[in-house]
């Protein structure tokens, strides 16, 4: 081994590599932040195909059916129920940030 250089073994396969990115032998990543940077993309790649092949929720039909019913009585008190409960729930977030303020 000469002195300028890293000699690094690959863990896939077993093989050592001198100064490599990768694998000189099976082509793996033997740098171990970019292995897990690669891991971590991966990973999140696979959760995003498993929300689209899941397919939208029991909530979000709901909703998509009562905002497009056919009838316009239906379409109306779902719009009136929605805004109440808009409102709601900014009158509720309001309270929550004052009362923080108050605290804080």
């Amino acid at each position: 081994m000469s002195k300028g250089q890293v000699h690094i073994r690959c863990y896939n396969c077993g093989e050592f590599n001198a100064n490599a990115e990768e694998c000189e032998h099976c082509g793996a990543i033997l740098d171990l932040v970019k292995r897990r940077e690669q891991e971590r993309q991966d990973y999140i790649k696979e959760k995003e195909r498993i929300e689209i092949l899941k397919g939208p929720s029991k909530v979000d039909r709901f909703f998509s059916a009562m905002t497009n019913h056919r009838w316009l009585l239906v379409r109306l008190v779902f719009k009136l129920i929605y805004g109440v409960w808009i409102v709601f729930m900014a009158i509720v977030m309001f309270i929550a940030w004052f009362i923080g303020v108050v605290v804080a």
